[in-house]
């Protein structure tokens, strides 16, 4: 019987990371080993899968930006439109996994699975959790119940989606949820377990852009005014996000410069700041009227993502908040 095969697709990470000693977890380089390193210390996976291996960028995840997705989306789509590959697998640094998951989920149509993995101890830790995340993750990748569920984030023996998950610890290896959706499922003694169907959201009609446009996020504090989105204004930003206090609320001295700013081509979305909650259309702010965009329960890094990738595609506000509705919906 032949192996399924999986593409094993590095970008470097704490999962790659190696420290002084192995007694050290938390002061590291991340990014040290190749992925074909980090695979050779976990032996099981050339016995259970065919394993292709590429590496399209080395990075610590708090260096990894938008400009780096397009080289990991190309070899993402390289893997899918491989007859041979039933799943994907990313290996990825915990600091902007989530936001990379939300990119590929948002980004890539296809029902094979992208599951996104990395960890929370380097490589070289006595404890090192990335060798069984990483065989947890091929699981689900080879699983066919992970079809048609968009990119999917697996650590600590817990599945989540990617549009979903976040990162909730600096340091323990249980960091990662999913507060609102729940995970998705969980894989222990590679047996994948499911907790529900599988669905997805919505993707953009992909289309490779020759530049990002600029999204900067406003983050709304006890005396705030408009000084920074005035900068991100001044900056050349054609959107915003207003991490607002509360369900997404802002002092009212500044409430009238936010509403003018869709008339003068800044799109503006509101999102509550570091609380769970979804943000409704509240008529002290005129949404409808002004072409505020507002977005329900998605943290503000996820709904960057989300105007990041409808800017680039051409979409004005009332698309993407359209598409906003549907991801929602979607689940």
């Amino acid at each position: 019987m032949s192996k399924p095969t999986l593409a094993l697709i590095g970008t470097g990470g704490t999962i790659a990371g190696a420290a002084s000693a192995a007694s050290v977890s938390t002061d590291y380089k991340p990014a040290s080993l190749s992925l074909a390193a980090v695979v050779d210390t976990v032996p099981e996976l050339r016995q259970r899968y065919g394993i292709e291996v590429t590496q399209p960028m080395q990075l610590a995840s708090y260096d990894v930006r938008p400009e780096d997705w397009l080289h990991l989306h190309a070899a993402v789509i390289q893997a899918v439109n491989n007859p041979d590959v039933v799943g994907i697998v990313v290996t990825h640094g915990t600091d902007t996994l989530e936001e990379t998951a939300t990119f590929l989920h948002l980004s890539v149509d296809t029902e094979k699975p992208i599951v996104v993995v990395g960890a929370m101890r380097p490589a070289t830790a006595y404890s090192a959790d990335g060798p069984a995340n990483l065989l947890d993750a091929c699981s689900v990748a080879a699983c066919p119940g992970a079809r048609g569920r968009g990119s999917l984030v697996v650590m600590n023996g817990r599945i989540h989606s990617g549009l979903w998950v976040g990162k909730r610890h600096v340091s323990s290896i249980e960091a990662f949820d999913s507060p609102l959706a729940g995970a998705l499922g969980e894989v222990a003694d590679q047996a994948v377990q499911w907790f529900r169907a599988a669905r997805r959201a919505p993707t953009v009609a992909w289309q490779r852009p020759t530049t990002w446009p600029r999204v900067d996020i406003a983050v709304a504090y006890a005396g705030v005014d408009e000084t920074a989105m005035r900068a991100f204004i001044a900056a050349g930003a054609l959107g915003i996000v207003h991490a607002g206090l509360g369900n997404a609320n802002t002092p009212t001295g500044y409430r009238a410069f936010i509403q003018s700013l869709p008339a003068q081509g800044v799109l503006v979305a509101r999102c509550a700041r570091f609380i769970t909650g979804s943000v409704t259309r509240a008529s002290i702010y005129a949404d409808a009227q002004h072409g505020i965009l507002t977005a329900g329960p998605l943290p503000p890094h996820k709904v960057r993502i989300v105007m990041l990738l409808g800017l680039a595609h051409g979409m004005d506000g009332p698309a993407i908040q359209a598409w906003i509705d549907q991801i929602l919906m979607a689940g």
